[in-house]
């Protein structure tokens, strides 16, 4: 027999995740399906804004989170070759309270916000859970997800479906809903090493480059992340270079990370994370709604994407949680909030898209030209004093998060009895797992 539910959200990335502990919180019963055993993502999306802390910290999530995590909190966006230092961005003055973009691992994350959710009665989650087709109604609305776990064929019936499953997603392609690439200019093959007291300090988030090389370097509270940036689709003739010259590459730009260039022994080592810019013709069908890389990709350059998705989640969530804890639950009231949905998050979307189209094109070409210094026009702010942090400022500004609507705010008036320590010590054996040994959760101040 078929399960019964109010939403299914399919992919347990940030949005997918975010959005199912919004609407528990809620009072709404909500299905979680992640395709994949655990949580343990690397190389994607750790920066979380300032903005988006300050949404946490309204859900009273921030604080324990960062307590028991070791973190990076990158005060600016720093651009440095061997003759010159631009400070792009300072997020000083973007937060009262978290005024930095915290580097913490989805690995920590995505369990820490389901651990929190489970105090709510209305989640179920359920890992290695495959989606294969959606279920629809003799007029075409969808009205569930057919899903393959334990090798034991499923159906979970529901009054919305969210695809929040990623670029690849499956319930996109199963909707027939099509993506358009607006841009595809250049790649990274990320590569991580482990991070030392005596390392020096930076600003935690950074490109470091010289002529015809932009390396990525950001810092994580036990790792630096490192990406090679090159032109879209010449990983193959990359790897074929062997791995000397990135070691080289290294000794140049990061000479300070010693033996550990050395751990970079073979190319298979490297990831590949091809950074490519779609969109959607729309978010939603009847029963059905999209959210963050699902609906639209935002470039890692900038490393926003977690936050649109999450932001994403913040705006479906208020939208959705009045009509689906309704009942009954009225089709036409689901669909006029998806729409929603829509109407409010793709402009700012789609103006970031633009802004990234034009970021990754002037990069492919400095790369081809050998010209290691930023664009003019970032170099230009980074003179001027006061700029950078009104540029951080407004960045952050522009992710307008939306304050919960008191459902989700004051939660519902019946939780699990479990206390609030519970996630604190989720996250640290989160970390624990991730990199052994004991966790402190104090966050490393990066310098400008």
């Amino acid at each position: 027999m078929a399960e019964r539910t109010r939403c299914v959200v399919v992919g347990g990335g940030p949005g997918g995740v975010v959005l199912a502990h919004l609407l528990a919180r809620g009072g709404v019963e909500v299905v979680l399906l992640e395709s994949r055993g655990d949580f343990d993502r690397r190389f994607r999306g750790d920066t979380i804004a300032p903005p988006v802390l300050d949404y946490l910290d309204l859900l009273g999530l921030a604080d324990p989170l960062l307590d028991a995590t070791p973190h990076v909190r990158g005060n600016a966006f720093v651009w440095r070759t061997p003759d010159a230092t631009w400070t792009l961005a300072d997020y000083r003055n973007a937060s009262r309270k978290y005024p930095y973009y915290a580097l913490v691992p989805q690995a920590v994350f995505l369990p820490f916000l389901v651990e929190q959710a489970r105090r709510y009665p209305g989640l179920t989650v359920r890992m290695g859970a495959r989606v294969s087709d959606l279920v629809r109604a003799d007029d075409g609305r969808v009205t569930g997800v057919v899903y393959t776990q334990d090798g034991e064929r499923r159906t979970v019936l529901a009054d919305l479906v969210v695809g929040a499953d990623g670029r690849t997603s499956k319930v996109r392609q199963l909707a027939g809903v099509a993506a358009t690439e607006l841009g595809a200019s250049i790649d990274i093959a990320w590569f991580a090493v482990p991070r030392r007291d005596s390392d020096p300090v930076t600003s935690g988030l950074e490109a470091r480059a010289e002529p015809g090389q932009l390396l990525a370097v950001l810092g994580q509270g036990t790792d630096w992340q490192l990406g090679f940036a090159l032109p879209a689709g010449t990983f193959g003739a990359f790897k074929a270079a062997g791995v000397e010259p990135l070691r080289a590459v290294l000794r140049r730009l990061v000479p300070w990370l010693g033996d550990r260039i050395d751990l970079l022994a073979d190319v298979n080592q490297l990831t590949l994370l091809p950074v490519r810019i779609t969109t959607v013709d729309a978010w939603s069908r009847p029963g059905l709604l999209l959210i963050g890389d699902a609906a639209h990709v935002i470039s890692p350059v900038g490393g926003n994407g977690i936050n649109y998705a999450i932001v994403d989640a913040a705006e479906a969530a208020n939208r959705l949680v009045g009509p689906l804890r309704s009942t009954p639950v009225g089709p036409g009231a689901v669909d006029a909030a998806t729409a929603a949905v829509e109407r409010a998050r793709r402009p700012s979307v789609e103006r970031e898209q633009r802004g990234q189209v034009r970021i990754e094109r002037e990069t492919a070409r400095a790369l081809r030209d050998r010209d290691p210094r930023p664009a003019l026009a970032l170099r230009l702010i980074a003179s001027i004093p006061g700029f950078p942090r009104l540029v951080g400022t407004l960045a952050s500004r522009s992710l307008a998060v939306p304050r919960p609507v008191p459902a989700i705010l004051t939660g519902p008036a019946h939780e699990r009895a479990e206390p609030l320590h519970r996630a604190r010590l989720t996250a640290a054996a989160a970390t624990r797992h991730l990199h052994g040994g004991a966790v402190r959760g104090r966050g490393r101040d990066a310098g400008i």
